[in-house]
């Protein structure tokens, strides 16, 4: 501790009483000093202004007039100039002494209550958000740490709950930079009106608030989840409009006591990711997401890694004509075969790698080794078209279709041999940017597709914007057919969607006989699944195409 926070920190009754002990005892020191020196006519008089200053700066002004007073009373009347001849002091003389003991100890006492009150504005700045005038994160650490010490975090059962206002860049393109302050105050209003809680509510950041409330059981915060949401609601006022917030709410009890505070807050931004994620509009932390969060983001950290040591691997599933049983093109599949964890199914990995730009390495990996494969297969004599899964990230990538097409040149493929598929996911935002980008794709005869469809909600109104060529029904629609009545009005419609829009229609996932027959009568074109072949490594399907011609032909 250096010397200005020790002159300026907050003092127990039992310091300062030993404080004003040491103090006397310097004044009385002082006093010996200068009778035991010879008296008032020597220098060591002026010592006297040590104690009275630090009076001052410790006890302010009136602390530094008090020690003033002693101090000048001390070294007055019954202090003589001379101790040898025992003169005495006129008493003007220690009259005026005291009085500048009292000057000098009135304003040191001056200085340190302003410094004192200005420290105290700092430290109120510092905790305080200065647009909302909300306490801020440094605050709401702070009050954890002292309720983690004085153990009320278990013993009073305190929950926090923060919100995290998501739609942040829409909010303020479309209505300037007040709107998110407006909506902050808005919500934190709304939290502190909770008459049955009574929250302390923070603003931990530019977006988002938190706040702890006490006495909450741990059967009851599911039923404050609820109260908060509806607290908070989606639909804010805003200068007189409604505005649309997408907000999301995490929870985390506070009963362990080992956890320091910016852990803690740490957990509740790990729900609040894990409610985004689920499409949930809350969730509640647990240790068992952490763990989760924690092996996902370092396999994540693996992918590039992973690329470079040659882990990832493309299988390939053969796609069949329903009515002839030939085979007509392969749908390229991504596979990782970790050195540690073995085999990693995609859909571990990929749906993270889609929200950074790891999706756009594995995108560039999977093209290049896809059309080095297929310009491979032509010069063994093997011409089969090859599909390959593109998210709506890899399209709206500046570079992305010229790429695609460098590497076709490079390894010397027509763009016909290429199909594109696209999920129908992909069509729900930037529709006019990835149209423009598939007929990029459509011009140098890419066959485009629509991957999974029906289990989007946005396709119908832009599927006729799209210059596709193939629908691929979902394999979760499939796999209950025929008995399932839903899943056979939904593969029925788009059947006849693809069949009056004049493009094919493929079925994934098709498993059985039974399966078969139904889609051949429903009159779907092309079928995808383990019945006719599971994914294979390169060489792999090259031997099982071989036999699987030459029985065609046998049948032939």
């Amino acid at each position: 501790m250096n010397i200005g926070n020790y002159l300026f920190r907050k003092y127990t009754q039992p310091q300062r009483l030993l404080l004003v002990v040491v103090l006397m005892s310097a004044v009385a020191g002082v006093t010996t000093l200068v009778w035991m020196t010879g008296g008032i006519k020597y220098v060591y008089s002026h010592s006297m202004y040590i104690p009275i200053a630090i009076a001052g700066i410790i006890f302010g002004y009136k602390g530094g007039i008090i020690i003033g007073l002693i101090g000048g009373v001390a070294l007055g009347p019954w202090m003589p100039i001379n101790t040898e001849t025992m003169e005495m002091q006129d008493t003007i003389n220690w009259v005026y002494r005291t009085f500048y003991f009292v000057a000098v100890g009135t304003l040191a006492g001056l200085s340190s209550d302003t410094s004192r009150r200005y420290i105290e504005r700092l430290k109120q700045l510092a905790r305080r958000d200065p647009l909302s005038k909300l306490a801020n994160r440094k605050a709401l650490l702070e009050r954890l740490q002292e309720l983690r010490d004085s153990h009320k975090l278990n013993t009073q059962n305190y929950f926090l709950v923060t919100c995290s206002i998501d739609n942040g860049m829409a909010l303020r393109s479309a209505f300037g930079f007040t709107v998110i302050d407006a909506i902050i105050q808005s919500y934190a209003k709304a939290l502190q009106a909770m008459s049955a809680h009574q929250p302390e509510v923070f603003r931990i950041h530019a977006g988002q608030l938190a706040a702890l409330f006490p006495n909450i059981a741990a059967n009851d915060t599911d039923a404050l989840m609820r109260e908060c949401l509806s607290t908070l609601r989606e639909n804010a006022n805003f200068e007189n409009l409604s505005v649309y917030v997408n907000r999301h709410l995490g929870g985390v009890y506070l009963n362990d006591l080992s956890i320091e505070p910016a852990t803690l807050l740490q957990h509740a931004e790990i729900a609040i990711a894990r409610a985004n994620d689920k499409m949930m509009d809350s969730f509640i932390y647990t240790p068992e997401v952490s763990e989760t969060i924690s092996k996902h983001l370092a396999l994540m950290a693996e992918v590039s890694e992973g690329i470079e040591r040659g882990d990832f691997l493309m299988h390939y599933q053969p796609k069949l004509e329903l009515a002839s049983g030939k085979v007509f093109g392969v749908e390229a599949l991504i596979r990782w075969h970790h050195p540690e964890r073995g085999w990693i199914r995609p859909d571990e990995f990929i749906p993270s790698a889609e929200h950074s730009t790891l999706i756009l390495k594995i995108s560039e990996f999977v093209l290049r080794e896809v059309i080095q494969q297929t310009s491979a297969w032509q010069k063994q004599g093997i011409y089969l078209q090859v599909a390959i899964n593109v998210t709506g990230h890899d399209l709206l990538q500046p570079g992305f279709s010229q790429m695609l097409f460098d590497l076709l040149n490079e390894y010397d493929v027509d763009g016909n041999w290429i199909e594109i598929e696209i999920t129908e996911g992909t069509l729900i935002e930037d529709i006019d940017d990835v149209v423009a980008e598939l007929l990029k794709l459509a011009k140098a005869k890419i066959t485009v597709s629509i991957d999974d469809f029906g289990t989007g909600y946005s396709s119908l109104q832009y599927l006729y914007k799209l210059p596709i060529s193939l629908l691929k029904i979902d394999q979760v629609f499939v796999k209950t057919l025929p008995d399932d009545e839903g899943a056979s009005h939904i593969c029925t419609a788009a059947v006849v969607l693809a069949q009056k829009m004049g493009i094919k229609s493929l079925a994934e996932g098709v498993e059985t006989e039974a399966h078969l027959t139904y889609l051949r009568e429903l009159g779907c074109d092309y079928g995808q699944g383990y019945l006719f072949c599971k994914p294979l490594g390169a060489d792999e399907f090259i031997d099982w195409y071989r036999s699987h011609q030459d029985h065609e032909q046998q049948l032939g």
